[in-house]
């Protein structure tokens, strides 16, 4: 005798309850190990620990009071001598402004020759595009190598190797720039439309033929996306680096914490959050041309 109907919704609502226990004995459980994790790691992590004041938010709040510069009204457009003035607030701001060029310079460059790097490594790694697999193979590990290295380890290594300047910044984010652009550049070669590709083949065409004509115009606009999305994040990555003595603007800022300037701090972070600022607007008003998202994104 067949089940009747009756019993099949049984069947089905038993059914659905186990997997719905299931699935909430899992996730609880997920919490409860997550939950555990996390409260090792505050633990460990000293936030709020009594040694060095169990008031995390208020060592904030005391070193932000600190970095705040005594400004006055009354003399807030005077000379630099005039103490409270904007002027005695930013005391070296030419040499601040020649800084910030350097890092914009030091980010342009490194961008550039990070991003052309990428576009050789992601040609010889589309599975598409390179056939020989040990090529593909070896090509992604070397990538996978140079993403996982710290930006700033590096950049202490090639200080120590060519002294401090610019130079240990340019070939630092030049190497993570390929690292990091050459994944998503593979991953755009091997969306392209196959049908260009076939076509080509058919025509009798070379590699390099099929690369020029079949691949490089449907990714080009997607490159300069990602280049000019991954030059802003190398304009902070270069003020960071300098800090350890690879050039730009935070030589200054290293200067400045060493001698404990607090409001120097906050003069040189906003020269810097505006220096960014700006360049993200110049970087999304391309980025947004190239994809014609002006145009409606017809």
């Amino acid at each position: 005798m067949s089940a009747g109907p009756n019993s099949v919704v049984e069947t089905f609502e038993l059914a659905r309850r186990r997997a719905l226990r299931h699935q909430w004995l899992q996730s609880g459980l997920g919490l409860l190990v997550f939950s555990l994790i996390l409260g090792v790691s505050f633990q460990r992590s000293q936030l709020f620990s009594s040694e060095i004041g169990g008031d995390p938010l208020g060592r904030i709040g005391e070193f932000l009071v600190r970095m705040t510069p005594s400004l006055h009204g009354e003399v807030l457009f005077e000379s630099r001598s005039t103490p409270g003035s904007l002027a005695s607030w930013y005391y070296d701001l030419p040499v601040w402004l020649a800084a910030i060029w350097q890092t914009i310079e030091m980010a342009i460059i490194a961008t550039v020759l990070g991003s052309l790097g990428a576009v050789i490594a992601s040609l010889l790694c589309a599975s598409n595009l390179m056939p020989w697999r040990p090529v593909r193979f070896i090509v992604r590990r070397s990538l996978e190598v140079t993403r996982t290295m710290p930006d700033l380890v590096l950049a202490l290594i090639l200080v120590a190797a060519f002294g401090v300047g610019p130079l240990p910044g340019v070939i630092t984010l030049s190497i993570s720039t390929m690292g990091g652009l050459g994944k998503l550049f593979a991953e755009i070669n091997e969306e392209v439309d196959p049908r260009q590709l076939e076509a080509l083949d058919a025509a009798g065409a070379g590699t390099l033929n099929k690369i020029r004509y079949g691949v490089l115009p449907q990714v080009l606009p997607a490159y300069a996306s990602y280049g000019l999305l991954r030059l802003e994040g190398n304009l902070a990555a270069a003020g960071a680096l300098g800090i350890v003595g690879a050039g730009g603007i935070g030589l200054e800022l290293q200067r400045a914490i060493t001698y404990t300037e607090y409001n120097t701090y906050l003069a040189i972070l906003i020269l810097m959050v505006s220096m960014i600022f700006l360049i993200d607007l110049l970087s999304e008003t391309i980025r947004h041309r190239l994809i014609r998202l002006d145009e409606g994104g017809q």
